[in-house]
């Protein structure tokens, strides 16, 4: 039987069992500045970030965390010096085709372009919509995750249904226009795609 998710420090994380070893090998591998989630939940996957990222002493990189819901359950266990910046607000417009305002645009645009690596997860209500509106405002080496990723619908039901994971919310031809345009290649995909995370990098080749 295939589980939706598990408990993280009595918070619930909606992935696969095995994330907190790949992404701890992913993080240690990266060393990323700052890292934007959208789809905080409950907030489980924010605080084993923050946990990874602390024991493999990356404990000044920044975690910010979007969710249209008041996350009552995350925030009383952060504080000032957690480092991570909880938001209770929705980035995108009613259509799910661009950010609400030009305000909200700026002011994600501005931390994704910080000095420093950046990494994206898109695990929100459309993760192909957070992925097709955020891919452009990365800059080069920057990276950007979604949830819930089979490379096509073929592939979900022969390797991953009923196996690893079962639900797909995100496919490549979801992404396909967006990645060619702005040059998001894949990045350690095949460790990524265990746990059905999509994962690409950006890269300038002008």
């Amino acid at each position: 039987m295939i589980s939706g998710g598990f408990a993280y420090k009595n918070l619930f994380i909606s992935q696969h069992p095995n994330i907190e070893k790949v992404f701890r090998e992913f993080l240690n591998n990266n060393n990323p500045s700052q890292i934007v989630e959208i789809g905080t939940m409950h907030g489980g996957l924010t605080l084993m970030l923050r946990d990874i990222l602390n024991d493999i002493g990356l404990s000044s990189t920044k975690i910010r965390t979007y969710d249209i819901e008041d996350q009552k359950f995350l925030k009383p266990l952060i504080n000032d010096s957690s480092n991570i910046e909880v938001l209770n607000t929705n980035l995108f417009n009613y259509n799910y085709d661009d950010f609400k305002d030009e305000e909200t645009k700026t002011d994600i645009k501005k931390y994704i372009q910080q000095d420093g690596l950046t990494i994206v997860l898109c695990d929100g209500g459309c993760k192909r919509c957070e992925y097709n509106i955020l891919a452009p405002l990365l800059k080069s080496q920057d990276i950007i995750m979604a949830h819930d990723y089979a490379p096509n619908k073929d592939f979900f039901n022969m390797h991953i249904k009923d196996k690893i994971w079962n639900w797909m919310e995100i496919q490549d031809s979801d992404i396909q226009d967006i990645t060619n345009k702005y040059n998001l290649l894949p990045y350690n995909q095949e460790q990524m795609l265990s746990i059905v995370w999509n994962c690409r990098k950006k890269y300038d080749f002008n």
